[in-house]
């Protein structure tokens, strides 16, 4: 949720604070929800990468960091990612924000 466009030197109008509050809360959410799920996972790699000893390829500890960086850009918890053009969890928002207001729209 990039408030970059708004003017530095005004107050953060009401509605933009609330709604990047929530956008926030959701991410925040979810990367403790994706940091709850890898930790146990992370145990498990580790453990059968030392029994097994694959080539970094292969490496389940490897293939875990790769989704864990994918799921940071999905995330994007700081704003990062937003001018990448990687799906992220900003972009499912907007188009919730979108279907919602349509929704009024067709109902007035």
């Amino acid at each position: 949720m990039n408030l970059d466009n708004l003017p530095q030197d005004k107050p953060l109008p009401l509605n933009r604070a609330f709604r990047h509050l929530i956008v926030f809360q959701i991410k925040l959410f979810v990367d403790a929800f994706r940091d709850l799920i890898f930790s146990p996972i992370s145990l498990f790699a580790f453990a059968a990468d030392a029994l097994m000893r694959p080539p970094v390829k292969d490496s389940l500890s490897y293939k875990l960091m790769v989704s864990g960086r994918q799921s940071d850009r999905m995330i994007n918890l700081f704003d990062e990612y937003t001018k990448s053009g990687d799906f992220t969890i900003d972009t499912t928002v907007a188009e919730v924000e979108s279907a919602i207001q349509r929704e009024i729209k067709k109902h007035k």
